[in-house]
């Protein structure tokens, strides 16, 4: 399962363009494409539960110096949406 990082500066965000946390999270499941950008985020065009197509620009949340688990794993990485329109 997903996990999001939300904040109140990204949640601004998309409320700004007529979204919330609960529509964009479930676009996730219904992508059309995905794009990964020159700066390492993730450009993707999706459809939310009521079918309006987006444009969702998200990272992963983690840092650069991060250790891996004794599997070499890092375990489930949040999502951060820098915008949604």
């Amino acid at each position: 399962m997903r996990q999001f990082k939300w904040i109140e500066w990204n949640l601004q965000k998309i409320e700004a363009h007529g979204l919330s946390a609960e529509e964009v999270e479930p676009a996730f499941d219904h992508v059309f494409s995905l794009q990964q950008r020159r700066d390492g985020s993730f450009q993707m065009f999706a459809a939310t539960p009521a079918g309006r197509r987006i444009w969702v620009i998200w990272r992963y949340d983690r840092e650069e110096d991060e250790i891996p688990d004794i599997f070499g794993e890092l375990g489930e990485v949040p999502i951060f949406v820098i915008t949604a329109y």
